[in-house]
């Protein structure tokens, strides 16, 4: 019994003498850091936007005055442009790696999921999982033709992340699902995902801009330097196993008058982004 006592009086002694002299923080967070890493290594492979193929609406815009923009479906140009996709992703996605597709609800991405689908064996592929979440922005119902000219003016004035369309969303609103949808991305790849897993995001261009505006962490004003995706383009975000880094590998499309975009992201960076905006700061100092 006195042993016990005495042993028990030793280890709280020895921790007190640890918290004085912050030892007892240093390990805690050395404990933490390494946990972190340790899951980073651990998310997907890799993350790869697509952006839906060629559809109706962008063949003839004119059709959002009478169809839901939901309900708007793939051309044959846009069938073709998803089957290829899916080809040149099945040169880039290993056979013994495995794929999880989000997709947007409205009829045009699942479209193009369906078809990229088509290229993998039904034993890479996880079951989709369709998620509102990662929709194309709100434009407000059906489209008013008679003043699509004064709201295109406006949103060029305003700038595509604040400018809400009339009973519809703004690139901001949009933000704010993106933000939720990563939190379930996270969980996914921390819980059930492996690391030789991908992740297809089969989405919208504006979604897919702001998604990489939200996951690195860049100014509005950056968001605002992307051109958008080509039907059927894909970005590729890589972990670099050595970091735990997601790597942007793919070159963007920007106006001429833009800067260089910061391109990688640290995992550790995004849960605690405090960190990262240091490094923002820092670099726009640089691009002063």
């Amino acid at each position: 019994m006195i042993l016990i006592i005495s042993l028990s009086i030793s280890v709280l002694f020895i921790l007190w003498l640890l918290y004085q002299n912050n030892i007892f923080d240093w390990l805690c967070s050395t404990i933490v850091t390494c946990s972190q890493r340790y899951r980073s290594h651990r998310y997907a492979k890799r993350i790869i936007l697509i952006r839906h193929g060629e559809s109706q609406g962008n063949q003839d815009s004119n059709i959002y005055a009478t169809v839901p923009d939901h309900a708007i479906g793939l051309t044959e140009k846009g069938r073709a442009q998803a089957l290829h996709c899916g080809n040149e992703l099945k040169k880039l996605i290993g056979k013994n790696e495995t794929i999880f597709c989000y997709v947007s609800p409205f009829r045009r991405s699942r479209q193009t999921c369906e078809l990229i689908c088509k290229a993998f064996p039904n034993g890479n592929l996880i079951p989709i999982r369709e998620d509102p979440r990662i929709r194309e922005q709100e434009w407000g119902n059906l489209q008013n033709l008679a003043i699509k000219e004064k709201t295109t003016a406006e949103r060029k004035i305003i700038g595509r992340f604040f400018y809400r369309f009339g009973n519809g969303e703004s690139g901001a609103d949009v933000y704010d699902r993106v933000s939720s949808f990563m939190d379930s991305l996270y969980r996914k790849m921390d819980y059930t995902l492996k690391p030789n897993n991908n992740i297809l995001i089969i989405s919208h261009g504006l979604f897919m801009r702001l998604f990489l505006m939200r996951f690195y962490r860049w100014s509005v004003e950056k968001f605002e330097t992307l051109e958008n995706f080509n039907n059927c383009n894909y970005c590729i975000l890589e972990r670099c196993d050595e970091t735990g880094r997601f790597i942007l590998k793919t070159e963007l499309k920007l106006y001429p008058e833009s800067k260089t975009i910061e391109n990688e992201q640290s995992l550790l960076e995004e849960v605690n982004p405090s960190i990262h905006m240091v490094n923002i700061e820092n670099q726009e100092k640089k691009n002063d």
